[in-house]
């Protein structure tokens, strides 16, 4: 989930669902119920501006969100909002358990292995069905890194410190 000072990026919407005033949502957010429940603040990219909107309805379907807002139940109403980023504020941030971390806290961190060495930066968290990668790069060089604890030793406020396995450079 990308994060800036004042909103949490949720995802995009990709397209409208039927003529009642659904939007689909493509979101990566592990809290769906918690961010699009009835009556929940939702704010809607448009240019440099944020609108904001009220959550009507909500479900998932074909993992996408389908959201109703503000009470629109018209396709008419809601077309103008394919493509828009949704946000939600960043006052809302959700309290995450001990070894939980949003993915915008784990980008742009430096890693480095047990003896101290420098591996390269976080540019991406790569969502698999078991588990995530850590992408890591310098100097160009790409490498994958399971986000799973046999890897990752220790992710304190500005470093992630790896288990440098062989064949990892």
């Amino acid at each position: 989930m990308k994060k800036n000072n004042e909103y949490i990026y949720l995802g995009q919407i990709v397209n409208t669902f039927g003529i009642k005033g659904e939007l689909k949502i493509f979101t990566e957010s592990d809290f769906i119920e918690e961010r699009f429940a009835k009556g929940k603040k939702v704010y809607f990219q448009v240019g440099k501006n944020y609108e904001e909107h009220t959550v009507s309805t909500h479900r998932v379907h074909k993992k996408n969100v389908l959201l109703t807002i503000d009470n629109l139940f018209d396709i008419n109403l809601i077309e103008k909002y394919v493509g828009c980023n949704v946000y939600a504020s960043a006052e809302d941030e959700l309290e995450l358990d001990e070894d939980d971390y949003y993915i915008d806290d784990l980008v742009d961190m430096e890693v480095y292995n047990t003896l101290g060495d420098f591996i390269g930066i976080v540019t991406d968290v790569i969502e698999m069905p078991k588990n995530y990668l850590l992408e890591i790069k310098d100097k160009g060089k790409k490498i994958l890194v399971p986000f799973v604890e046999a890897f990752i030793k220790e992710i304190n406020e500005d470093k992630i410190i790896i288990e440098e396995i062989e064949g990892l450079r």
